[in-house]
């Protein structure tokens, strides 16, 4: 096992930690790192969590704390491409990151009472999974879902090529997601969150995996969404930068699924 990046959250007695193969089409195999916090005799329930583009698992440190002490055996990935997640892979879109959900169900041999949790491109990736699994997976939760092709994405596709390049990618990259924590007291573990996703945008290749999932369509995500038959959840940040109208998207998701009963949507003010 090569000495990995971040520093696991996870220590049960039951815990589990370390990469699964992910087959491509093209031979090769990607691997894919977890920490899972084991099964129990009283587990209530399984959390599979995804962070979003350019994110590492750490962003679910407080999932982590809350939920494993009541009860509820908890995945947490790094996405394709990023923190420990890094090797192997050359397909970056929703697609591809709901093969890796289903992979974990697999080879983590979940059954039943699974709760998937997306935060950005990886929301839209839990509803694919959703729909594969509807006997297993039984509810999913989107932090700031992009689920849909958005009108400034013409735009920005074309100059994410000279964004996400190895000369000054990651410095944008790290900059810019330290904007997005608007608050003036900031969470807590957050030097140490920013400090992990410094030391992966270190990695070779990790810059260029964010441009090509900046530029992956969102279009098979949004034609899935009536597939969509398990409760949901949506949680938007009312300062999100992704959408240039949080209540607006909000609508839009709502609109969507509105002859589902079992989706809701929120938004957090500042």
């Amino acid at each position: 096992m090569n000495r990995t990046i971040i520093k696991n959250l996870i220590s049960t007695t039951k815990a589990f930690s370390g990469h699964l193969n992910i087959p491509a089409n093209n031979g090769k195999i990607g691997k894919l790192y977890i920490e899972d916090s084991g099964e129990t005799q009283d587990t209530k329930g399984v959390l599979v969590c995804f962070p979003g583009i350019g994110d590492v698992r750490t962003s679910f440190r407080f999932l982590v704390d809350s939920f494993v002490p009541k009860g509820y055996r908890t995945i947490i990935a790094d996405i394709r491409g990023m923190g420990d997640s890094w090797e192997g892979f050359d397909e970056f879109s929703p697609e591809s990151v709901a093969t890796d959900i289903s992979q974990v169900i697999k080879q983590r041999q979940l059954t039943q009472n699974v709760i998937l949790v997306g935060n950005s491109l990886s929301a839209g990736s839990c509803i694919l999974s959703a729909a594969q699994h509807s006997d297993i997976v039984k509810g999913v939760i989107m932090l700031g879902p992009i689920i849909h092709d958005l009108p400034a994405d013409k735009y920005f596709r074309p100059i994410s090529h000279l964004l996400f390049n190895g000369i000054w990618g990651s410095t944008l990259w790290s900059g810019y997601y330290a904007g997005l924590y608007k608050r003036d007291t900031k969470p807590a573990g957050y030097e140490g969150h920013l400090n992990d996703i410094n030391q992966s945008l270190k990695k070779s290749g990790v810059i260029g995996s964010i441009g090509k999932f900046v530029r992956a369509p969102k279009n098979g995500v949004e034609n899935s969404i009536p597939n969509l038959t398990c409760p949901t959840i949506a949680i938007y940040g009312d300062q999100d930068p992704d959408f240039s109208d949080v209540p607006k998207e909000k609508e839009w998701l709502l609109n969507k699924t509105k002859d589902h009963k079992n989706v809701d949507a929120f938004i957090l003010e500042k």
